[in-house]
């Protein structure tokens, strides 16, 4: 997991230290995270907590092994990963994440870096919804020319339609949505209890599995939170 957030002041949590994040606070560390495929190795190693080599990386990011390599390390040079023992027959280095999470302490970057680090984050996102979208898309049409094919062959054969074979496709069907935006009415307290439920979901889910069974074939989907307070503007003329 990776935050965008104000660093914990010390003292005032109580998380093991197996839990605690890797708090980031180097303007130069957040401009080092501005990169998609920085990123997504980020996301694969501190989401699975296994290590993992350039190459499996790299099958991931796009990349080649040997850009891969380079920004590992990148990574480690600002403390985001680390090398790990070798694993089998040792003749590729393995890598893991430094932590249990990435928190990105805002306080302490210019704003042109944060900007750059939540652009790369949110158009990372935007392509995820794109490709999802076209995934659905493709699927429905698949499903769609089934249908007409279990038509256009009961037609054919004079037979009466099997309901099962021209519901295929069920343009109605509920599934869960790409992007899901919206607001409520809470008050502080309130606001409170709906991240703590929401960390507390996401928690149960992020630990289902076993880091054995997280390997980098392993299916997964991806998420985005964010919960915004709302920002009333001034009224001109008004402090």
């Amino acid at each position: 997991m990776t935050e965008l957030d104000t660093a914990p002041t010390p003292g005032s949590g109580t998380v093991p230290a197996a839990r605690r994040p890797v708090v980031i606070s180097d303007p130069q560390a957040i401009r080092a995270l501005a990169h998609e495929a920085r990123l997504e190795a980020l996301e694969e190693l501190y989401a699975s907590q296994s290590t993992r080599t350039a190459t499996e990386l790299a099958s991931r990011c796009g990349l080649t092994p040997s850009a891969m390599s380079y920004h590992l390390r990148a990574l480690e040079k600002y403390g985001f990963v680390e090398r790990s023992p070798s694993e089998g027959d040792g003749r590729e280095r393995r890598w893991k994440a430094a932590g249990y999470s990435l928190l990105v302490d805002s306080l302490n970057h210019t704003p042109a870096s944060k900007q750059a680090f939540i652009d790369v984050q949110l158009n990372t996102f935007r392509d995820r919804i794109m490709k999802e979208v076209a995934r659905r898309e493709a699927e429905d049409k698949l499903l769609r020319q089934a249908a007409e094919e279990a038509v256009a062959t009961a037609r054919d054969a004079n037979a009466p339609l099997d309901g099962r074979d021209i519901g295929v496709h069920e343009p109605g069907r509920r599934r869960p949505p790409v992007l899901s935006t919206g607001m409520v009415f809470v008050n502080a307290e309130q606001r409170a209890e709906f991240q703590r439920r929401l960390a507390e979901l996401i928690d149960e889910f992020e630990e289902l599995n076993p880091a054995s069974e997280r390997s980098v074939d392993a299916e997964r989907v991806y998420y985005l939170v964010s919960v915004l307070a709302d920002s009333v503007p001034e009224t001109p003329g008004h402090a």
